[in-house]
């Protein structure tokens, strides 16, 4: 963004990061960077090697950065453009406690107490899905985004479980919520908060609601467009529900910015492994109140 280094500056009240260079102001956001890497993995192995190269091929034109003739672009140019917008940076004000030290000098920083992260620019990630789109359908971008996702969201579940210790399902919503609530503003996500509800059916649904989602960020649409977090939340709780034995968790985004909602909320019900998919209109009156 500048010649001469940007700086983050991060607004906890509204769950926003900022870079600001040259007169110039854009949103980011805060990764784990296992998922960056399970989800370009999934994307590969999902999509097929030609089509995630037409993908990676289409990217830099879409982000006004059009290659020579005859050079290929991969995942590095990506990360690349990301690193040319960004750094070097410095912090505006205070870097966020949930942070380790960071000198600003590379993209990753650690979530303590020891998690790596990666920034992204905002902009950069939805022209990213806007490409899987012009060259899948919305329709087929959709299905490939949600089980990438998914089945990224699983092994980040799955280490969850191990690190926080999750043994039910109360244990694991007192983490997420303090998650929701402190690491989604620190990580730019948006301003979070989570509560879990039992069903007449027994079961659990757990809530999430963000005001400011960073992927309904500037963003008109006609239906909910938050595929990344919507998939990163059916990943780890179907890896959790699978750890508990017998059960499993179906994820919707219930509301959206992007649609004309007041924020985002997303929806995870516990059911039987094997049960049918749900009935999302039948639950309403369960997540309707978010």
């Amino acid at each position: 963004m500048s010649q001469t280094g940007s700086r983050i500056t991060w607004d906890r009240n509204n769950g926003t990061v900022k870079l600001s260079g040259d007169g110039k102001e854009e949103r980011v956001f805060i990764i784990s960077r296992d998922f960056i890497e399970q989800f370009k993995e999934e994307m590969i192995k999902t999509a097929g090697k030609s089509t995630f190269k037409l993908i990676m091929r289409k990217l830099p034109e879409k982000l006004g950065k059009p290659l020579a003739e005859g050079s290929e672009a991969d995942w590095k140019f990506f990360e690349t453009y990301n690193d040319e917008q960004i750094l070097p940076a410095t912090v505006e004000g205070e870097l966020p406690k949930e942070f380790g030290p960071w000198d600003g000098k590379t993209r990753d920083l650690v979530l303590l107490p020891g998690i790596n992260m990666v920034i992204w620019t905002v902009k950069s990630f939805q022209l990213f899905k806007e490409v899987i789109a012009d060259i899948m359908t919305e329709k087929g971008a959709n299905a490939l985004l949600n089980g990438v996702g998914k089945k990224a969201g699983m092994a980040i579940g799955e280490s969850f479980a191990k690190y926080f210790g999750w043994s039910d399902f109360q244990n694991a919503m007192d983490t997420i919520d303090d998650i929701s609530g402190k690491m989604s503003a620190a990580a730019g996500w948006g301003k979070g908060s989570a509560m879990v509800k039992k069903g007449s059916d027994g079961k659990e649904m757990i809530l999430f609601k963000s005001v400011g989602s960073f992927e309904s960020q500037d963003i008109s649409a006609s239906r909910p467009v938050c595929l990344i977090t919507a998939s990163l939340l059916n990943g780890i709780w179907s890896a959790f529900a699978d750890i508990l034995g017998g059960q499993a968790a179906e994820t919707r985004e219930v509301k959206c910015s992007a649609k004309g909602d007041g924020h985002c909320a997303f929806a995870i019900k516990i059911k039987d492994k094997g049960a049918s998919p749900l009935d999302w209109k039948e639950l309403e009156s369960e997540w309707q109140a978010i």
